[in-house]
């Protein structure tokens, strides 16, 4: 097939290599390339087609009024595009697109891909599924993003790691990953670890961080 990273792509659930290769027979699809830092689509450009990330990675990202931008989330293989508001009236991107790196990306428009849904049922349950899954992430991302403090964001961001009912969990992102996951500038957030540090709530031991103060912690993203 000529391009099995398709099969791991949750917009074509279930399907092996081979009935995913006869399904794209029979439709219209091309395949653009994008150099590392290439716009790939503007926040508010109108959503004419289906566009997969084949190789390489891209970033959804916006800007506020003072031109600081906030990373929303990498997409990387196998990821869509916007695929949750495809179908939407008026569809527009939410968002900037930004390669990260050279990236090659699937182009399919909206019509062949309905024609892709018609002709197996599956994809079109891995459609619907996507979307409820997608809806629910989005949900979790307002809500982190309605606290105002980089305290509270980063103790909900350390409750969601795994083991955190134990209190010890090991951080998943470097330092600068997590700022623009914040929003925030990466000072900003070593100087707040520090805090929490230095108030007793947490210990810090490079990615390793053990809770001392679960009340204290559950009060910064809880009240």
């Amino acid at each position: 097939m000529r391009f099995p990273v398709l099969s791991n792509s949750p917009l074509f659930r279930g399907l092996g290599d081979e009935e995913i290769e006869k399904l794209l027979e029979a439709v219209n699809y091309r395949i653009r390339f994008f150099h590392t830092g290439a716009v790939i689509a503007l926040a508010g450009e109108e959503i004419h087609s289906l566009i997969i990330v084949l190789s390489g990675s891209v970033r959804g990202e916006m800007a506020d009024l003072t031109g600081r931008t906030m990373k929303i989330e990498d997409i990387n293989p196998p990821q869509a595009l916007a695929a949750a508001v495809l179908f939407g009236a008026g569809a527009r991107y939410p968002v900037n697109v930004i390669a990260n790196c050279d990236s090659e990306l699937l182009i399919i428009n909206k019509s062949d891909y309905l024609t892709l849904m018609a002709g197996d049922r599956r994809v079109l349950s891995s459609y619907l599924t996507f979307i409820c899954s997608k809806a629910q992430f989005l949900s979790g991302r307002l809500r982190f993003h309605s606290f105002h403090t980089i305290k509270g964001k980063f103790a909900h961001y350390l409750s969601s790691l795994p083991g955190a009912t134990s209190g010890r969990v090991v951080i998943d992102r470097t330092q600068q990953e997590l700022s623009e996951y914040f929003g925030v500038t990466r000072p900003s957030l070593a100087r707040v670890i520090g805090e929490m540090e230095h108030e007793g709530l947490i210990s810090v031991d490079h990615r390793e961080v053990r809770f001392l103060d679960l009340k204290g912690l559950s009060q910064l993203y809880e009240g």
